[in-house]
């Protein structure tokens, strides 16, 4: 099932973005499905991997998500499953382009 939903959404950000050279993921049964494996060599996209059970590699997703959850997911009440990817997508889509950060 999670790997249907990430090849689907790969497929999605496929038709609306340029093609990435590589993807990152942690190691997830998902992201190492054949499935998926496959989706990503038919596309010529390299995939790279965090360590297994080191999510350091992936710092910046890993902030990311518990930014995502602290500020937007757990002060939010939805009304459905679609309210809550219309509104996901809408924090993204505000995170990336207005939302003010501090690199350092």
């Amino acid at each position: 099932m999670a790997s249907k939903l990430i090849i689907k959404t790969l497929l999605q950000a496929l038709s609306r973005a340029s093609k990435p050279t590589f993807l990152h993921s942690d190691m997830g049964s998902q992201y190492t499905s054949i499935a998926y494996e496959g989706l990503l060599k038919r596309h010529l996209i390299r995939h790279s991997y965090s360590k297994q059970g080191y999510p350091y590699d992936n710092g910046p997703l890993e902030a990311f998500h518990s930014l995502l959850k602290r500020e937007f997911i757990f002060q939010t009440r939805f009304t459905s499953f679609e309210d809550l990817v219309l509104r996901v997508e809408n924090y993204i889509n505000w995170y990336n382009t207005e939302r003010i950060r501090i690199n350092g």
